[in-house]
C-alpha cells in the first residue's frame, strides 16, 4: 500500500473528503508544502488509541487546566 502525497493548497480546499478517505482506508496522506513534505495525516488507530491521545493531551495542557478551574 503506497501512501498519497498532496500539496497544502489541495488538502486546505478538500479537508473534510481528505480525512474521511483517511480514516476509511487507512492510507496516511504526506502533506506537501513548498513540495517538501510537511505532515502527515493518518488514522489515530494507526499511530496510538484514542485514549493514549487524551491522556497526552490532559498531561501537556495540565497547567493551563488548572489555571482555567480557579
Amino acid at each position: 500500500m503506497s501512501a498519497l502525497t498532496m500539496g497544502l493548497a489541495e488538502v486546505k480546499n478538500n479537508f473534510s473528503r481528505v480525512t474521511a478517505e483517511v480514516n476509511r482506508t487507512g492510507r496516511p496522506v504526506t502533506v506537501l508544502k513548498n513540495n517538501k513534505p510537511w505532515v502527515i495525516i493518518q488514522p489515530v488507530s494507526n499511530s496510538q488509541s484514542s485514549l493514549d491521545v487524551a491522556v497526552d493531551f490532559m498531561d501537556e495542557y495540565s497547567d493551563v487546566f488548572e489555571k482555567l478551574a480557579k
